[in-house]
């Protein structure tokens, strides 16, 4: 495990040392995120190219938090507004209403 731990550190090192925008990154903000994803097990799985630890093995793991999304009214409220404006799909064409029938919407 701790080799496991001193590889994923050092590409990860690598990975950040080598991109500009995070540049500014400390050797400790980096030991602080690879210990929390090691915590989290938000890492790779050992041979799995797409799935994380935490998804292979939820129950060794702690549950990420759920953010709150909208609320019922926001999400009557956008309806709404999508169904005046004709924003939103007809088909599966990718065609939106107000583009399919310009006539019945008011002008974007």
């Amino acid at each position: 495990k701790t080799k496991f731990a001193a590889i994923t550190l050092v590409l990860a090192s690598g990975l950040i040392a080598g991109t500009p925008a995070l540049a500014d990154v400390t050797r400790e903000q980096v030991k602080a995120e690879l210990a929390q994803a090691i915590r989290t097990g938000d890492m790779p799985a050992n041979g799995e190219q797409s799935r994380k630890l935490n998804e292979l093995y939820p129950h060794l793991y702690p549950a990420k938090q759920v953010q709150a999304g909208l609320t019922r009214e926001q999400v009557k409220a956008e309806l709404a507004e999508a169904i005046r404006s004709g924003d939103y799909m007809i088909s599966d064409s990718g065609q939106k209403c107000n583009e399919a029938h310009p006539s019945m919407h008011p002008v974007v």
